[in-house]
């Protein structure tokens, strides 16, 4: 097989670019949540980050099934074993992120809602949120919190991988991941 020709199919290419941007997207809205204490993002952040699973768990068992894509050309070995590890990490850390977010948020005693579908009700009395279980809440919360450190950093040599493919060594590693065919 030529590599640098072979086409991605346009499922692989949909599912890639859809988790990706929604993943982008409910991370940056974590961020500016958390660190400007905006708390009514948190509902949309969490709705968002539970419907991600809908197009994510389709992408890993894809994934898992066909494999990785072929590198578009040859590269030195300490890129390709740092462009497997950045893969899985996208991966496993796209997988690992809304369920220890609802886990968090669920085992927090704060529910799960999704757009005013309760998927857990939220834990309280008197007007305290009460953890149903603390240490899986406590250990779910610090999970999130460095699964989305992670994933960011994975998503951030992604982005750099695939500009530096474009750019530097101008192989058809971004364009196929756009569709282009035949190039």
């Amino acid at each position: 097989m030529n590599k640098e020709n072979a086409t991605l199919s346009p499922l692989t290419i949909s599912l890639h670019w859809l988790v990706g941007l929604t993943m982008i997207g409910v991370i940056v809205i974590g961020y500016y949540m958390v660190y400007w204490d905006v708390g009514p993002l948190y509902p949309i952040h969490k709705a968002l980050g539970v419907l991600a699973l809908l197009i994510i768990l389709p992408r890993v068992i894809w994934r898992l099934k066909k494999g990785f894509p072929a590198p578009a050309s040859d590269y030195p070995k300490h890129e390709h074993h740092l462009s497997v590890i950045v893969h899985w990490l996208l991966l496993l850390g796209t997988l690992a992120l809304p369920i220890s977010g609802m886990l968090y948020s669920g085992f927090g005693g704060y529910g799960i809602n999704i757009f005013g579908f309760e998927l857990v009700t939220r834990n309280e009395l008197n007007g305290e949120v009460i953890a149903f279980n603390e240490t899986i809440y406590y250990s779910a919360k610090l999970s999130h919190s460095w699964i989305a450190y992670i994933l960011t950093g994975a998503l951030v040599l992604h982005i750099v991988g695939a500009i530096k493919h474009h750019v530097v060594d101008q192989d058809n590693t971004l364009r196929r991941m756009l569709g282009y065919k035949g190039i």
